[in-house]
């Protein structure tokens, strides 16, 4: 079996070749990551970022609202703040993109436009259909955008 020399072992050399008849040993793949790994390590980072997003706009929605400012108004400064912060952690750590930079945003916008009007909806007709707390829609909200954004952002946004 003619050997291209993938399995060279470190420290031996140019031109030296592993003899072993077992090619996929631990210390041949350090290092290398299955499709599956690399793919839950960018779920996991998507998480990662999707948690901090959700602190930094349930944050800012519940002190807009404690200030005074209306369910719908402070539901859009929030929403604002986290999508900015969301589109850069995921361009730049999640998925590494080097997509096309305009047609990464505008597909983010729509996406942005989306899930603002989607929670904007919801945060003004649930809490009076339902007798829930805009705080528990808002947080049900973000739940189902986490859902669709996920898929969306890798392979449609930043792919």
């Amino acid at each position: 079996m003619a050997n291209n020399g993938a399995d060279v072992k470190p420290n031996q050399g140019v031109g030296a070749t592993n003899t072993s008849a077992t090619t996929n040993t631990a210390e041949n793949t350090v290092g290398t990551a299955t499709p599956k790994q690399n793919g839950l390590a960018v779920l996991g980072k998507y998480m990662g970022v999707s948690a901090t997003q959700t602190i930094v706009e349930y944050a800012t929605f519940a002190i807009l609202h404690l200030i005074g400012v209306p369910s719908q108004i402070s539901n859009g400064i929030a929403v604002v703040c986290s999508a900015t912060y969301n589109f850069v952690m995921n361009r730049n750590v999640t998925f590494k993109s080097s997509s096309n930079f305009a047609r990464s945003v505008m597909l983010f916008v729509l996406l942005w436009i989306w899930n603002f009007t989607f929670s904007t909806l919801l945060i003004g007709w649930m809490p009076g259909a339902t007798g829930l707390s805009p705080y528990v829609v808002k947080f049900i909200a973000m739940a189902c955008q986490f859902g669709w954004g996920y898929p969306l952002c890798k392979y449609v946004i930043f792919r």
